[in-house]
């Protein structure tokens, strides 16, 4: 099993001690975190700093507290998520984001003007009423 796999099922437990055992030293602060092919339905990431976690072909349906920067989606489902209250730089490719639940405090977007950090939202799948919202903060939306 590779180290990701480890990773992945103590998310999936909500065991912070044995993701970090198994995560440092083997991947450093600043270094991606590649998942791929995991299902994160339902997890709550609440204790883990998502910054620099990569999905690739994942589910992370229902999720909750994905907040971090930068976080890669690419080729994932991550439907029905909840972004309350959540703050992060977000990158992705060809996902579904169908149902997202956001409210006022949820920043997609760091900064303003030219120096500004923003999300971006490649050919994703978006509610018409998410992606204005999206939009008013000035993330990047090409469908």
């Amino acid at each position: 099993m590779n180290i990701t796999r480890y990773l992945a099922a103590a998310i999936r437990a909500n065991d912070l001690p044995a993701y970090q055992r198994e995560r440092y030293p083997a991947i450093p602060d600043g270094e991606i975190v590649w998942f791929v092919n995991e299902d994160f339905s339902g997890v709550d990431f609440d204790q883990f700093v998502m910054g620099f976690f990569a999905f690739e072909n994942c589910n992370l349906d229902y999720a909750k507290h994905i907040y971090g920067q930068p976080i890669y989606f690419t080729n994932s489902s991550v439907r029905d998520v909840d972004f309350r209250g959540v703050k992060a730089i977000i990158e992705a490719e060809d996902c579904d984001f169908r149902g997202m639940k956001y409210d006022k405090e949820t920043q997609f977007v760091y900064g303003s003007g030219e120096l500004a950090v923003r999300s971006r939202f490649m050919n994703c799948r978006l509610d018409d009423e998410a992606q204005k919202f999206l939009m008013r903060q000035g993330v990047d939306i090409s469908l």
